[in-house]
């Protein structure tokens, strides 16, 4: 056994700090953790690419990375070794002290100061980031190897691609020294608590807000079985700390919600339609709004990518990049339905491409939306700020796009409102959720790319090369899934309309 085995380490401290039994979940109940979804797997190596790049701007370091992840000796051991020989750069390097794991992105000695830099695929700091590199700094000092100096170096989202990407420019390097040192005895604190957890104690903990933060827990499924699966008080709409006092009441579903209790009218619509299975249409409201419309109207929705590396010029980190769209086009009420569609070239997605994939896209839009008519989106804002910034890109078609944003309306209005409410609904006004309350019959289960998320990762694979499968049916799949986004726009809208005229 090696003498370098850990009880804590900083994914484990970190999920300790959240809640005690998740911690204890992590190490005594695998079984109870679920498959992480291939969505977050992603995310996961495209936070790899992003700390390999970090190491750019610390270059020709020596990687202390272990061969497997439950061994560290050699880290530890070639980590000490090439500090006392002198090495300016490590990359990996992993500290230990009384059974604490320590894995830092980068070392680095400069004008004899030891710098300690923690890496995040982020563009700002989060309260979770200071809660892992003070373990990281505790350890580092218990160990004999005190930084002078601790940083956090992530992505400046000011930062503009011109050409090859320039890691000193794409990187803040922020000094978070003092707030580290501050919470040396508050970790240590914490270290010993958390080693008092046994595999035959499950810790006793209550429901709180740590369930979500910083991050959703992989176990809620777990503790939260007691409550209803659908229509339960924390599926209140903006329900805050109402969800709570109710909870706290033993009050668990909406349908037992007292009449007393007090509740906004939104709120109230809900309760009533989970308890008297009463649907809410305010007409007057609805036909107002809809008859501040335009034929011919545009039914239009964007796929974007998001990439935290800037692939092409002049865009930033995690700017929302559109590479698809559909288009639904009704000439007038009850007249011809018309779609169109655009779906960029993958190989364009290359900051050496002559061919830059937005601007085919903008005269694409330019001509497929053209010059008068309302244009409809579900959540406009989105496909509003994606324009936004191919204005920046391209300020000579400034105009016409702007003329372009001035013509969206918003479906998402009515149901955000409450002008429009039926309890299959449940908490939710996202199109996910109204969709299959106004037509039942209509789905995204047949389709293998079901949702945004899917799209986006499946188009960013194409691009950096890591797809696995048959490009030609894949594009398909993915006109496929925003084609049904458009259509499910118009099925809302008629639904609408057959209330109100």
């Amino acid at each position: 056994m090696s003498e370098y085995k850990h009880k804590i380490s900083k994914s484990r401290f970190v999920s300790g700090i959240q809640c005690e039994k998740k911690l204890y979940f992590d190490l005594f109940r695998h079984d109870l953790k679920p498959k992480m979804p291939d969505n977050q797997l992603l995310l996961l190596e495209r936070g790899s690419d992003v700390g390999i790049l970090a190491q750019k701007v610390f270059p020709n370091g020596l990687d202390a990375s272990p061969e497997s992840f439950y061994d560290f000796s050699t880290s530890i051991i070639n980590t000490s070794k090439w500090i006392q020989n002198g090495v300016q750069t490590i990359y990996e390097a992993s500290f230990f002290h009384d059974e604490v794991l320590s894995a830092l992105d980068i070392l680095h000695h400069i004008n004899n100061e030891r710098w300690a830099i923690e890496v995040k695929s982020s563009t700002s700091i989060k309260d979770y980031h200071l809660i892992d590199a003070s373990l990281q700094y505790w350890v580092m000092c218990k160990s004999g190897f005190q930084p002078d100096k601790f940083f956090i170096m992530h992505l400046d989202n000011s930062y503009i691609r011109r050409g090859d990407i320039e890691p000193k420019k794409l990187f803040k390097l922020i000094d978070i020294t003092e707030e580290v040192k501050v919470k040396f005895d508050w970790v240590e604190q914490n270290i010993a608590k958390l080693k008092q957890i046994q595999q035959d104690v499950e810790p006793e903990k209550q429901l709180g807000k740590y369930c979500w933060s910083p991050f959703e827990c992989d176990y809620m499924h777990h503790c939260w079985n007691h409550l209803p699966e659908n229509n339960s008080v924390f599926d209140l709409i903006n329900g805050r700390g109402k969800s709570w006092k109710l909870y706290n009441d033993n009050i668990y579903n909406l349908s037992d919600i007292p009449d007393d209790f007090p509740l906004t009218e939104k709120q109230q619509i809900q309760v009533n339609g989970i308890k008297y299975n009463h649907s809410h249409i305010d007409t007057l409201k609805i036909k107002e709004f809809l008859d501040e419309w335009n034929y011919p109207l545009y039914f239009f929705d964007f796929e974007t990518i998001f990439p935290a590396i800037p692939i092409l010029n002049n865009t930033s980190p995690f700017q929302q990049i559109p590479f698809q769209y559909s288009l639904h086009i009704l000439t007038k009420s009850n007249g011809k339905l018309i779609h169109k569609e655009f779906l960029a070239n993958p190989k364009h997605f290359d900051y050496n491409s002559n061919e830059d994939p937005r601007l085919e896209l903008i005269l694409r839009m330019i001509e497929d939306l053209g010059r008068r008519g309302s244009i409809v989106a579900y959540n406009a804002t989105f496909e509003m700020s994606v324009i936004k910034n191919l204005e920046k890109a391209y300020p000579q078609y400034a105009e016409q796009l702007e003329s372009i944003i001035n013509r969206f309306v918003d479906l998402y209005v009515i149901f955000r409102n409450g002008w429009y409410y039926t309890p299959s609904m449940g908490a939710s006004a996202s199109i996910k959720s109204v969709l299959p309350a106004i037509a039942p019959k209509f789905s995204y289960a047949d389709l293998p790319i079901k949702n945004g998320g899917d799209a986006s990762n499946t188009f960013l694979s194409m691009i950096d090369g890591s797809f696995n499968g048959d490009i030609d049916n894949t594009k398909n799949l993915l006109l496929q899934y925003c084609e049904r986004d458009t259509e499910g726009m118009v099925i809302i809208l008629k639904e609408l309309q057959s209330l109100v005229t």
